[in-house]
């Protein structure tokens, strides 16, 4: 039954297919028998329309000597080229009692007739969901002004006027509806179309409201910015107070936007210009190690971590020279080891190392830097050491989570007496 419809197309422009291919009849879009086809089509789903209001709508006050005449010379016509054009056989155009009206034998599917059909549906129907649903249907199918090519036909201008309340209807209590149900997205399609089809109704409000509700000000910035452009070019007026209200309430939450991403980098950015290594709380540097650790899953990165823990020799240390070691330490640790590296206190004799890009081999060299580091800030404490005990990431990640173990262990000690 598809492939043996006549689909006709009024809403945008007017166009005619039949089994999936464009039916092309006279080439001037405006005669009469233009005319009388769409006439007779916009009133197939309701019984027809008659001939006096045809003339009129074809004649009207012209200077016709036999309007009747006439009308049946253009019917004869339009039949003969509907007929050309690879409909099938009919008299496509039926007359009795005075009314014109579609032959039922050739199915014809009329997106306006539809429109309407929904819309009243719609009305009728009680369930809400329901009832949205096939209005979208209706909004679906208006893709413009009825017959914009015969927009200068009086006929045409009062169906037109028609259809756009309709639409108009459809619209609002589309956007209405799913405004409660905080549809912003479906709000933002339906009324851009409207807006895009209609720039000087106001459309762009609904439009800006569902993007201030989905805390998009960049872009109903955008929509108001260029609605303010059109009008003024084409009409030489201002937005409405609507528009301009919205407007203030953008530029605010934008303004508000944009100092919130500058307070986030004020925040983001490191106090102190300090050189070498960076220092981090140990809770911070268990969620870099997660980082690079799936990093080195995933690229196979190299990565080392370093235990270094401060060796009293059997020797007993107040806790005031643990601190002050410690302190030593940690400096030394800072100043040894490149600025893309981490490093964090894991107590008060340990610290922890992240080298990121390394090879094992390097590691000695690095423990080497701090250890000169040390031993030179501790001056004559030749019987303190500090003990390195490195592991790839990729071997710790192998370790059980409830114990922390360096495998590939080495200790770096300065010379002196055993």
């Amino acid at each position: 039954m598809e492939n043996n419809l006549l689909k006709v197309r009024m809403f945008g422009g007017f166009s005619l297919e039949f089994n999936d291919k464009e039916v092309v009849l006279d080439r001037n879009a405006v005669s009469k028998t233009m005319q009388l086809l769409q006439l007779i089509l916009l009133h197939s789903q309701d019984g027809g329309i008659s001939k006096a209001a045809l003339i009129e709508a074809l004649y009207g006050r012209a200077e016709v000597e036999n309007k009747n005449g006439s009308l049946n010379n253009t019917i004869f016509r339009l039949r003969k080229q509907l007929q050309k054009a690879g409909l099938p056989e009919s008299n496509y155009i039926q007359i009795n009692a005075g009314m014109c009206s579609w032959d039922e034998n050739v199915p014809v599917s009329v997106d306006v007739c539809q429109f309407r059909k929904l819309i009243q549906n719609g009305k009728k129907e009680k369930r809400e969901e329901t009832r949205i649903k096939i209005w979208k249907k209706a909004w679906e199918l208006y893709k413009g002004e009825l017959l914009p090519d015969m927009i200068g036909e009086n006929w045409a201008a009062a169906e037109n006027a028609s259809c756009r309340e309709l639409y108009f209807y459809c619209v609002e209590e589309l956007c209405t509806r799913l405004q409660d149900k905080e549809r912003y997205e479906d709000i933002h399609k339906i009324s851009h179309r409207a807006a895009e089809i209609y720039p000087f109704d106001n459309w762009q409000v609904w439009e800006i409201d569902s993007l201030i509700s989905m805390s998009r000000y960049k872009e109903g910035l955008e929509v108001y910015r260029n609605t303010e452009k059109r009008l003024m070019d084409e009409l030489g007026i201002a937005p409405s107070p609507q528009l301009v209200e919205r407007f203030r309430f953008m530029g605010e939450r934008a303004s508000q936007a944009a100092g919130a991403i500058e307070d986030i980098k004020y925040r983001l950015m490191e106090k102190e210009n300090v050189a070498g290594a960076y220092y981090c709380s140990y809770p911070s540097f268990v969620d870099v190690y997660h980082v690079f650790s799936r990093m080195v899953e995933r690229t196979g990165l190299s990565v080392f971590i370093m235990l270094c823990t401060l060796n009293y020799e059997n020797r007993e240390v107040t806790e005031e020279e643990e601190q002050k070691m410690s302190a030593v330490l940690c400096e030394s640790i800072q100043e040894s080891i490149r600025k893309g590296d981490f490093y964090t206190k894991y107590n008060s004799r340990q610290y922890l190392v992240m080298l990121i890009e390394i090879e094992q081999e390097s590691c000695q060299k690095v423990s080497k830097r701090i250890n000169k580091q040390f031993m030179s800030k501790m001056g004559q404490k030749r019987s303190m050491k500090v003990n390195y005990y490195v592991a790839s990431v990729g071997e710790v990640c192998q370790i059980p989570k409830k114990s922390l173990i360096f495998s590939n262990s080495f200790e770096t000690q300065r010379p002196g007496k055993r």
